[in-house]
């Protein structure tokens, strides 16, 4: 009987599969597809290789394509189901056979075929050549080559030009092949010298020639915003010498200067999507989110490397086809936040609206976040929302509106897309930011709540449940520095620092503002005691400017994980957004003439201010 059961519910599943998508079952076929590169193998390390699917269908349908690449069988995700038939895969950056493979599916049949392609690489480094830098096509960005090393060591690249500090990349083990490293975090048109640097347990073992190399003009697609100094950065900033911005507006694209606004580096899409930066990666990664769009194929989330390479890329559309499978809310857009978790997982904010009930907040469309994990293959994981988590009807109760009142138009900034037909929505939440705690929980920023709340996630097997609300009316008395109005309202960017109970954050201060229109924005440090739910203001710096939207909040520390400073990024004054550090003897105030969503200050482009 079990036996007959589930024949007879695979059948249901099949015909139910059919009606979904309305062809009948005789009719489907199997699409055809052949993959060619855009140069014949063999090809040197570093060598950019557009790959190019071609594919037909008798069946009506749009075709969908997939990319993974890989060795020795092993393939790997790269992109995920989309539109475009063509990829520029990452470099590879050692020598070896490399697999290529296409996967097309018909969105309406479901049907799939795949095409796949061997691909030699050649190191660029040799016995005759032992080491050997290159161009990119980032013209601040290099590839530096050497022959290989034991793999008892590591390596990286020193660099320098004269009159600055000396530069690294990130360390990589050595394996007995060529080592490969992008450098970046070079002044344009500006010749560098560089060195490969053997490493054995924590000391230098050797190295490789010294080699010179002299960047590029920056081109004329690359459009960088006029940078102010209004106070200029005293001697500590030298720990922490570059700021990235993720500037909000085209033609800007995303920019790394350094402290007196010299462009290091930058980012130019391969397919000039629009977009923002919202984390770096340790290692010389950043994750790039494209803008909202009313199609959300065509909004993608990519990890790129820093010679502008796509490493990994999903989309909305992809995400809500594995949320709809699960009876999850699909998404209007992702936002405002994605970043990789200590596991290689991928945790990003996603907004969605429904009309919740008609004694819902007058029956209106209401916009509610959603959070998303996908493990490294883009596959769903883990998600939660605000309307369905255990405790959410008491702990986030869906008639508190927002704050301020703020609702959502298409088309409006800051905005996702509206379910059709609908054309304004309560914005109730706006939630903008979201980090994995140190205990394994989650905490996420409520913009429009004026709250922070930590998720029961667990390192997921947590309940989801709310366990507490950081902010006025929430679940923490606060103490500390006296004002006021002590609490944070309209937040951005909301951080565990040093690894322990301080939280960092933009306090954007709408609410305050709107009662005090003479104040201005705030940059805070909260130290919180979770047992006896106590917050205890310990910085609260006048930003002198009022940011009401945007915003970064950063601990500044040197390679002694000493606190040297505090940055914060006014995003929004106007036109204009206004990177401020306070160190203690001393305060960078620096004034770009475009919005800014975010600004990392970093000690290079591949480490994190939090790493040792």
């Amino acid at each position: 009987m079990k036996c007959l059961t589930s024949v007879r519910n695979i059948v249901l599943s099949i015909l139910a599969l059919a009606v979904v998508l309305m062809v009948p079952l005789t009719s489907m076929a199997t699409p055809t597809v052949q993959l060619a590169p855009s140069v014949q193998s063999p090809q040197p390390v570093g060598t950019l290789i557009t790959w190019t699917a071609t594919a037909s269908d008798p069946d009506p349908g749009t075709l969908m394509y997939a990319f993974s690449d890989g060795t020795q069988g092993k393939l790997r995700l790269v992109r995920d189901y989309g539109y475009s038939n063509s990829f520029p895969s990452a470099p590879a950056l050692q020598e070896g056979t490399y697999q290529v493979q296409v996967t097309v599916r018909n969105n309406t049949t479901g049907q799939t075929a795949t095409a796949m392609q061997n691909f030699a690489i050649v190191p660029i480094a040799t016995n005759t050549n032992p080491a050997v830098v290159s161009t990119t096509a980032n013209a601040l960005v290099a590839l530096f080559s050497a022959k290989g090393c034991p793999k008892s060591d590591t390596m990286l690249v020193s660099f320098q030009t004269t009159g600055h500090a000396a530069q690294t990349t990130a360390q990589k083990p050595c394996n007995g092949k060529t080592m490969n490293f992008y450098v970046a975090g070079m002044y344009a048109s500006t010749t560098y010298s560089l060195t490969g640097v053997f490493i054995r347990d924590g000391k230098s073992d050797g190295m490789t020639t010294t080699l010179s190399f002299t960047t590029g003009p920056i081109p004329p697609s690359v459009q960088i915003p006029p940078i102010t100094i209004n106070s200029p950065a005293p001697p500590a900033g030298a720990s922490e010498p570059i700021l990235v911005h993720a500037y909000l507006f085209s033609p800007y694209v995303q920019t790394g200067t350094d402290l007196a606004g010299s462009p290091l580096w930058y980012y130019l899409p391969y397919d000039a999507q629009a977009g923002l930066l919202t984390r770096p990666v340790a290692g010389g990664f950043f994750w790039f989110e494209g803008l909202a769009n009313n199609d959300p194929y065509l909004e993608p989330i990519r990890l790129i490397d820093v010679a502008g390479n796509t490493i990994t890329e999903t989309n909305v559309g992809r995400i809500n086809e594995q949320l709809a499978a699960v009876g999850e809310p699909t998404l209007t857009s992702v936002d405002h936040d994605g970043r990789s978790l200590p596991n290689g997982n991928i945790l990003m904010i996603g907004q969605t609206d429904r009309i919740l009930g008609s004694n819902i907040q007058g029956g209106a469309d209401i916009i509610f976040t959603e959070l998303v994990i996908l493990n490294p293959e883009l596959k769903l994981i883990w998600s939660w929302n605000s309307t369905t988590c255990g405790n959410c009807a008491t702990q986030l109760p869906l008639n508190r509106k927002a704050i301020l009142g703020e609702q959502c138009k298409p088309g409006q900034g800051g905005c996702p897309p509206l379910t059709p037909p609908n054309t304004v929505a309560n914005d109730w939440l706006h939630s903008n930011s979201v980090e994995l705690a140190p205990d394994g929980n989650i905490i996420m920023s409520m913009r429009h709540q004026d709250w922070v709340i930590k998720i029961d996630y667990a390192n997921g097997t947590g309940t989801g449940n709310i366990l507490w609300r950081l902010g006025l009316d929430g679940d923490f008395s606060i103490g500390g520095i006296q004002d006021s109005y002590p609490w944070f309202s309209h937040q951005h960017d909301v951080e565990y620092e040093f690894g322990t109970n301080y939280v960092s954050l933009f306090d954007n201060g709408n609410t305050r503002i709107v009662q005090n229109p003479t104040e201005n924005s705030r940059g805070q440090l909260l130290k919180l005691d979770e047992s006896a739910m106590t917050a205890t203001l310990v910085e609260n710096l006048d930003l002198g400017v009022q940011s009401l939207a945007l915003g970064t909040a950063q601990a500044l520390l040197d390679s002694k994980k000493k606190l040297i400073g505090l940055h914060f990024e006014a995003g929004f004054v106007g036109t204009t957004s206004q990177s401020i550090s306070f160190y203690h003897n001393g305060t960078l105030n620096m004034s770009s003439a475009s919005p800014a969503y975010r600004s990392f200050q970093m000690r290079d482009l591949y480490t994190l201010s939090t790493q040792p």
